[in-house]
């Protein structure tokens, strides 16, 4: 028969290990967050001090006016796995978050709760455990307590909750040192995080949740621009999936030339306009993951035709498991069982976000492989609009080289800088007739070799002598130039 042995874990190695798991700091206060919400806090306060004082103390506190803990419950919040019933409308799930989110970036971190008049509050300090090695959680007094940051703001409410971080040793060897200007800027992302997570409990018009940065009160995002007049708004889907519903609904947001730089702003920035398409996950209206379309499409056409697509998928807590939603909340994969209906969506949506793209700029000339510049006119304005055209033979062969990550990120880039052609100052220096192509030797250089490149790829795949292939590229930007091509024609002689 087995015999039963206790096997506790070193205190100070655990601990050390669970700081590890991957949170940054917008991740690690956004899970402190989800514990005052989950507390049914409505008014939620992070502060840290201005201040060019070097001696200043340093902290970063979370304060809430949530229902707030006694000492029973304080003290069973910051035991590691805490057991207790999580509601239907809870954001927690392990028991762990505020412990392992907050030692994840300070050594120090300081817990006070306030109900019924009576305040209470324990610490953990890494030092402290690493040199105690036990599971020491320290219980402060009322001096002690005093003395805690922010703790007049709590005084001040009738019952909540104040978490405060200090010590922040991984800052500090982040930041060489600087760890009050490292601070600013993490507070920095932070913000944008949150805007971004807690979008829909900051933009409740009926029960709203108010969160403060120094005072400063945030407004979400909108990643679906739900209000905006020509945002296509889809019929929402129910699926089943083992006793429990999920909600899907598509969203196709309006083409960029009908937004306002307000428009753009609540959307997240004309950055998350363009890369932020597809699955938005949310667990109980807490945004997991977005961003993605979780390989649901093979489809391979530049992103750009896409990024009007949006789906928002809200599931419960109680499919935690089968979404394998991490301990972070920070990522979240599609169920088996429900990959054949979300492709179908994925599909439609994606259609539609196309079909919105083309509508609004239609080419004059059907797009021709043999270019490396095309244009299109837009309907709204009647302008002609130029851009490097990524479907142009010499590009699809240079693409092939990068994967499909690398290669949708140069898409972007060719995009961005098609957007970014000085129009003005080219008619300027035509006007004056100043304007020539760039032809140094270095760029001759590197251009013969990629004609080279290109010849005996050609002439690998098409098995053709070589006054075809030289032919084919007579005909193919930028091998059109009969210097260039000339040039590519001894190298490739000089090579034999």
């Amino acid at each position: 028969m087995a015999v039963k042995c206790i096997n506790r874990p070193l205190p100070n190695i655990l601990m050390k290990s669970m700081r590890s798991i991957g949170y940054s700091f917008s991740t690690a206060i956004a899970d402190v967050i989800d514990n005052s919400i989950s507390a049914g806090a409505k008014n939620i306060f992070l502060t840290t001090p201005i201040s060019d004082n070097p001696d200043a103390i340093l902290y970063v506190s979370i304060l809430d006016d949530g229902c707030g803990m006694n000492d029973d419950e304080l003290f069973k919040a910051m035991t590691y796995g805490t057991p207790r019933e999580y509601s239907d409308k809870d954001l927690g799930r392990f028991g762990l978050g505020l412990k392992s989110a907050s030692l994840s970036q300070c050594r120090v971190l300081i817990v006070c709760s306030k109900i019924n008049n009576k305040v209470n509050a324990y610490k953990w300090d890494l030092d402290f455990v690493e040199e105690d090695k036990e599971w020491s959680c320290l219980k402060l007094d009322e001096d002690e307590i005093e003395n805690i940051p922010e703790i007049k703001k709590l005084n001040d409410i009738e019952h909540g909750t104040l978490v405060v971080w200090e010590n922040f040793d991984v800052l500090f060897e982040k930041s060489g040192g600087q760890v009050r200007a490292c601070i600013s800027e993490e507070m920095d992302l932070a913000c944008e995080h949150i805007r971004l997570v807690f979008h829909r409990f900051l933009n409740n018009q009926f029960n709203p949740i108010h969160i403060f940065i120094n005072d400063f009160q945030l407004t979400g995002f909108d990643p679906f621009l739900e209000r905006h007049p020509k945002t296509d708004t889809r019929d929402s889907s129910k699926l089943l999936i083992d006793g429990s519903t999920v909600e899907v609904q598509p969203f196709i947001l309006p083409h960029q030339n009908d937004l306002s730089n307000e428009d753009i702003e609540l959307a997240g920035g004309m950055k998350s306009l363009r890369e932020n398409q597809g699955f938005y996950i949310y667990r109980n209206q807490r945004l997991i993951i977005y961003g993605t379309w979780f390989r649901l499409s093979s489809d391979f056409i530049t992103p750009e035709l896409f990024k009007y697509g949006r789906i928002k998928v809200d599931i419960p807590n109680s499919l935690d498991a089968i979404w394998s939603i991490d301990i972070k909340k920070q990522d979240a994969k599609i169920p088996k069982k429900l990959v054949n209906q979300l492709k179908s969506i994925v599909q439609k949506v994606k259609n539609r976000s196309k079909e919105k793209t083309e509508k609004r700029a239609r080419l004059t000339f059907e797009s021709d492989e043999k270019m490396i510049w095309n244009k299109s006119k837009n309907v709204d304005n009647n302008k002609t609009n130029f851009f490097i055209n990524i479907n142009s033979t010499f590009i699809r062969e240079y693409l092939e080289e990068f994967n499909e990550g690398d290669k949708n990120k140069v898409i972007r880039l060719l995009e961005i800088i098609s957007s970014k052609l000085p129009l003005e100052d080219i008619y300027s220096s035509m006007a004056n007739n100043n304007c020539q192509n760039l032809s140094s030797q270095i760029l001759n250089d590197e251009l013969i070799e990629e004609g080279v490149y290109f010849f005996k790829t050609q002439k690998k795949r098409l098995q053709k002598g070589n006054s075809y292939i030289f032919e084919l590229m007579s005909q193919i930007e930028p091998f059109t130039d009969a210097k260039l091509l000339e040039a590519i024609k001894g190298r490739v002689e000089n090579e034999k």
